[in-house]
């Protein structure tokens, strides 16, 4: 009874609302709808980033190196258009919607899902949010069924693909999407290397040999290249690295890693869902991934990270607070916006196919 009066006083004092606060859908999309998404249409890509590291940059330029001729395809599908679908390819002739196309769920649940495919390693398709992200959000989907390389040769590639000419050599030692990542600033298709320096927060797997990674099996951490999933964040007062970025600040054993270890905190199942999250409250970004993996069995994994205070690259957007003591924030203390996205973003790597469902944006009310 007392505890009654108390909540009643309570509701009274507040002017008669609730004080309880929780998670509010503002956007969701299963692809349950009869309607099927926009088609896409290919316009001759114009290289719309201005960027050093961009498809047509300085950094390349300067050297000599000339982008191919490619085309890009870009639609909003959802409620009011709140997710954009960009994808780029080489030819032309290609039809847009085998990248990117409404299908039966794999698992033969008879659920509709989303089917992210790249035919060929320089194509590339990315989902992201049409709007940059503000306040408190946190982005859920669906992730399953990846079928993008295992680590071993031809590593889910036909053989002999080149990762020019961007970079020299061959592109087949590495394979592998991303499952959910924030970006810096709009992403779009690009070569890897200008990602390498626009992202902030991934999830995302490499498939790769000879293994350059080591993964925690709950004992140990193994040499391996088969099915990582990497959590990570930037390292924002680490040293630049023209190709490759900030280090990383990688997420295994329950704990973040001390700069430039490249760690995966377990390896997924290609016959399985995942769920997966990224919070932001301020400057805390909290990160979740759960399913079935291969060495931790049914996990929910969490990490959490303060991003002001670890300098994470390019942490902070338009009007949050700033840690000064973070290297690249300039003398006029610019900021960088958050985008969400997820696929295939590579146009020079990565060949293979996933699945995406139930994507949800949310804020906090």
């Amino acid at each position: 009874m007392k505890q009654g009066v108390w909540f009643l006083i309570t509701l009274l004092l507040l002017g008669g609302r609730s004080s309880f606060a929780e998670w509010v859908t503002v956007y969701q999309e299963d692809f349950e709808s009869d309607q099927p998404l926009p088609a896409a249409e290919w316009s001759q890509d114009t290289f719309p980033d201005p960027d050093r590291f961009a498809d047509n940059g300085r950094y390349f330029t300067d050297r000599g190196i000339r982008p191919p001729q490619g085309w890009r395809a870009t639609i909003r599908f959802g409620d009011q258009g709140w997710l954009t679908a960009e994808s780029w390819t080489r030819h032309s002739r290609t039809e847009a919607q085998t990248l990117l196309r409404i299908v039966s769920d794999p698992s033969g649940s008879g659920n509709h899902v989303l089917q992210l495919q790249s035919p060929r390693h320089t194509d590339a398709t990315l989902i992201r949010s049409t709007h940059p992200l503000e306040g408190r959000y946190r982005i859920r989907l669906r992730v399953g069924f990846p079928n993008f390389g295992n680590g071993v040769y031809p590593n889910g590639y036909d053989g002999g693909e080149s990762a020019k000419p961007w970079q020299p050599g061959s592109a087949v030692h590495e394979n592998g999407f991303y499952w959910l990542a924030i970006a810096d600033t709009l992403p779009r298709p690009h070569n890897n290397i200008w990602w390498h320096h626009h992202r902030k927060l991934v999830i995302d797997s490499d498939n790769h040999f000879p293994p350059w990674m080591r993964i925690w099996n709950g004992e140990t951490h193994v040499l391996s290249g088969r099915h990582p999933i990497m959590l990570f964040a930037l390292d924002g007062n680490g040293k630049t690295d023209p190709d490759t970025g900030k280090p990383f600040l990688s997420f295994s054993q329950w704990q973040w890693f001390p700069s430039g270890e490249i760690l995966a905190l377990d390896a997924y199942l290609p016959d399985q869902w995942y769920e997966v999250s990224i919070e932001r409250d301020q400057n805390q970004f909290t990160i979740r991934i759960l399913g079935r993996f291969v060495y931790g069995g049914y996990r929910d994994y969490e990490a959490v990270i303060d991003v002001g205070e670890r300098c994470v690259w390019h942490y902070p957007r338009p009007g949050d607070p700033l840690n000064a003591t973070c290297e690249f924030i300039d003398s006029d203390h610019r900021q960088w916006p958050d985008y969400f996205f997820f696929g295939d973003p590579h146009i020079n790597y990565y060949e293979g196919r996933v699945y995406y469902d139930d994507i949800r944006l949310e804020k906090w009310n």
